[in-house]
């Protein structure tokens, strides 16, 4: 039953009756600010150092309303300055919203905002690089589980290949990343999985396996940034690693010889090429020293015809102007060159018959001419 209603509790009605003679009938008025100062008092006076005394009438109340006021001033700002004091570590921006709105960033350090619910803060780590798995999960015990909606897709020859990888990123505008996408992980995980699939989808299965894992996780991140900038949602790609490429479980063994055959056929590439790229250099250089031996050859026998030639003419003319002693010195410079190869021992003839001296007979040419 409402206090106005009700005889017996109008004394306990805190705002009292302000009616016609006070006797409760009539419309109500509501209460001026000194009945409720005055009846704040009489209240809670005990907890301010005073107590409610006097009597029926009220009293005189034990604290003024100026020292009321003054105290509820100062918790107000004690409210306002403590309230919003703030904190942001190195790694992090604040974003400050007004009602829902964004009016300001604040960098590291110790900041001030007007306290809730007027202004709230949003502390988002802007230099942090966050992790981000895909086609599998790794629990803090190191182990490991397989995520098979994420990691098989479809290559371009029509192979399913199972792909498992990790994307870090960090944030590079709070604005956006805070007011334009509604959960960062699942967007960068459904762009990372669309970016992947549409590289695998124009890339064969054996240029995944082998050679071109480096080009897919480079075309990946740049997909993936695309459609990020696409959203505007303040977010950069850092790094995307290809942790394990490998055909599905079932057909694993046989894309496992079909690999070790093809990598034997590398090898045996590789060393018939070593080989050729030995061989054939050897042989051209082989080839070079007999022509530039050749060509010595020839220029030596045709200078040494030609030196013989002139030498012959030269000879023929002396002997014209003396042929006696032009004949003389040839027969002497033939007999000079027989004799400097023959070997010749001479013996005396007083030893010649009393020992058997030991002669070089098995060379051809020697003579012995026992000297008297």
């Amino acid at each position: 039953m409402p206090w106005s209603n009700n005889d017996n509790n109008q004394n306990q009605n805190p705002w009292g009756n302000r009616g016609n003679g006070g006797n409760g009938g009539g419309n109500q008025m509501p209460p001026d600010l000194d009945e409720v100062i005055r009846r704040l008092q009489e209240r809670f006076g005990g907890f301010f150092g005073g107590s409610g005394g006097g009597n029926n009438s009220g009293g005189t109340p034990s604290m003024s309303k100026g020292a009321l006021t003054g105290i509820m001033a100062a918790v107000f700002v004690a409210w306002g300055v403590f309230g919003g004091l703030y904190m942001v570590a190195a790694d992090e921006e604040a974003v400050v919203l007004r009602f829902g709105k964004h009016v300001a960033t604040k960098g590291p350090g110790l900041n001030w905002h007007i306290p809730y619910p007027i202004e709230t803060v949003e502390k988002i780590p802007v230099t942090r690089v966050q992790r981000l798995e895909i086609g599998f999960r790794q629990s803090e015990d190191g182990s490991v589980r397989k995520r098979v909606n994420e990691s098989l897709m479809l290559t371009r020859d029509e192979n399913i290949v199972d792909i498992s990888f990790i994307v870090q990123y960090k944030i590079k505008s709070v604005e956006n990343f805070l007011f334009n996408i509604d959960s960062a992980t699942k967007t960068v995980r459904d762009a990372a999985e669309a970016a992947i699939r549409e590289v695998i989808g124009r890339t064969l299965i054996d240029d995944v396996l082998t050679t071109k894992k480096a080009e897919v996780e480079v075309e990946t991140q740049d997909l993936i940034q695309q459609i990020l900038d696409s959203y505007e949602a303040g977010i950069s790609v850092s790094t995307v690693k290809l942790q394990d490429v490998q055909p599905p479980e079932r057909v694993i063994k046989e894309f496992k010889d079909v690999a070790s055959a093809r990598e034997d056929k590398e090898r045996a590439k590789n060393e018939a090429q070593a080989y050729a790229n030995d061989i054939i250099p050897n042989a051209r250089g082989e080839g070079k020293k007999m022509v530039l031996d050749a060509e010595a050859y020839g220029k030596a026998v045709v200078e040494r015809a030609k030196g013989e030639s002139e030498r012959f003419e030269s000879l023929l003319a002396a002997y014209k102007m003396a042929p006696e002693v032009t004949r003389k010195r040839l027969y002497m410079d033939t007999m000079q060159d027989v004799l400097a190869r023959a070997d010749k021992i001479i013996v005396d003839s007083s030893v010649a018959g009393k020992v058997l001296p030991y002669l070089p007979l098995n060379r051809a040419g020697t003579k012995v001419e026992v000297q008297k």
